[in-house]
């Protein structure tokens, strides 16, 4: 079974390793690295300098390409036993 992330998006959002680390999961050393194109996607719409539609394609695209992405997302580590 597939376990889905969830991520909200948006100037008044948690970050995004505050949202992951909610689900069980952390970005470590590439957290900053996340919410700074995070940042830059909401920035680019609220100026106007893409379209609703580019911003939805463009999220999409986000969500698989880094916050999804083993590279940068990892399993917190339960350290309770």
């Amino acid at each position: 079974m597939k376990q889905y992330i969830e991520f909200h998006h948006g100037a008044l959002c948690d970050t995004y390793e505050e949202q992951v680390n909610q689900q069980g999961y952390t970005y470590g050393d590439s957290a900053e690295f996340v919410q700074n194109v995070g940042y830059g996607l909401v920035a680019a719409y609220i100026h106007g300098c893409i379209t609703d539609s580019e911003y939805n394609k463009i999220l999409n695209r986000f969500q698989k390409k880094i916050l999804i992405n083993k590279k940068f997302l990892k399993k917190l580590v339960d350290t309770e036993e």
